[in-house]
């Protein structure tokens, strides 16, 4: 053979060799998997289901149930599924208000407190009593959420109503911080050590304590502007401590001396935090994570004093769809950035190997 023969061999089997090697090694670039999201009004998010606008939804009670009872939607998740027994909503006071005229505000704050915690335990005794009271409460939110007795049911069913701050309670806000952190939605903790010493700075028992010796009032000895979200029955102890009805003829909050004014209801968390910084809110009752979030983004200079409740919220996705994965390139809606919703699909996307980006980027 000749020598320019063997030569043409020895390159043919070098460059098989080499592509041989190539396909052992090369792994392809593993596609990203994308969920998308869009910011629709929990009120709103059934119809947008039913139009097919978005495949998926995460929101507060009593729209998970409302999208549940005539199988609109199935459950992906409950929030407590995913996180168990993590607090939802609280009541936040603006640390402004509460230092001018301090003894005076102070002791509103704590009789706004003392109110809530009345409501709170006459809706925990009246859901394991039932009985005419039970029928009341399901009317008074069907008429504050413009849902049905049926809905209201359902989705008391998924509530814990709670007003302690527990050490269990603070470590889930500190999990909550550490969880903005991971996912990029927060760069610092705004000058604190560490999540422990933020949320140290963010929460005060005192109330809870001070409210516990607050006695009723003949006469009105302030006024509260409080804030709350739209239709959101996670919040209900402020619906029913605003029920004339059911404490002679007055509020709870008119029992303990205070003229409540509210301004219209806010869609979700973080936009009650901006009627905070705007000055138009006292107190209010929003969920914990828009607390948190914009108390660092945005430097709005609250305190959290009670819990509100724990759980309530689902991932669920419209009829058809079995399973979390097949829902990967489809749009769930959201009640927006901040909100413990959006919070709780952003964690569980990244759980489960997606990333969650806004639909039409």
């Amino acid at each position: 053979m000749k020598r320019s023969a063997i030569y043409a061999i020895v390159v043919v089997i070098i460059a098989l060799v080499a592509a041989v090697a190539v396909a052992v090694v090369y792994v392809p670039t593993t596609q990203e998997k994308i969920i998308y999201w869009t910011q629709i009004a929990p009120a709103q998010q059934r119809a947008a289901l039913i139009d097919n606008i978005v495949q998926g939804a995460v929101s507060w009670e009593p729209y998970v149930s409302d999208s549940l009872i005539d199988d609109t939607a199935e459950v992906i998740a409950w929030s407590n599924e995913i996180w168990p027994h993590h607090p939802c909503c609280v009541v936040a006071v603006k640390k402004s208000f509460a230092e001018s005229q301090d003894v005076v505000n102070n002791d509103l704050v704590a009789r706004v407190v003392r109110a809530h915690i009345d409501a709170t335990n006459w809706i925990s005794e009246t859901i394991q009593n039932g009985g005419e009271n039970y029928t009341k409460l399901l009317q008074i939110g069907a008429q504050f959420s413009g849902r049905s007795n049926e809905v209201v049911e359902s989705a008391i069913e998924h509530i814990e109503f709670n007003y302690g701050i527990t050490p269990a309670i603070k470590k889930w806000f500190e999990n909550y911080t550490s969880m903005f952190a991971d996912l990029g939605q927060i760069s610092s903790l705004g000058g604190y050590s560490n999540v422990s010493a933020f949320v140290d700075s963010i929460v005060n028992t005192t109330y809870l304590e001070r409210a516990m010796s607050v006695t009723p009032s003949d006469t009105i000895l302030g006024t509260v502007r409080l804030g709350y979200l739209m239709g959101d029955l996670h919040q209900f102890a402020r619906v029913v401590a605003m029920n004339e009805s059911l404490w002679g003829g007055k509020t709870l909050f008119e029992k303990y001396g205070v003229d409540i004014q509210s301004p219209p209801p806010y869609a979700n968390g973080a936009y009650l935090m901006d009627g905070f910084a705007r000055d138009e809110i006292d107190m209010g009752y929003l969920g914990s994570p828009p607390a948190l979030l914009k108390r660092i983004n945005a430097n709005i200079q609250i305190e959290i004093v009670s819990m509100v409740n724990s759980g309530g919220s689902a991932i669920i996705a419209k009829s058809g769809f079995a399973s979390f994965s097949e829902l990967e390139g489809q749009t769930f809606a959201t009640p927006g950035v901040g909100s413990i919703q959006h919070l709780l699909l952003m964690y569980y996307a990244n759980e489960n190997g997606y990333k969650l980006k806004l639909k039409g980027t």
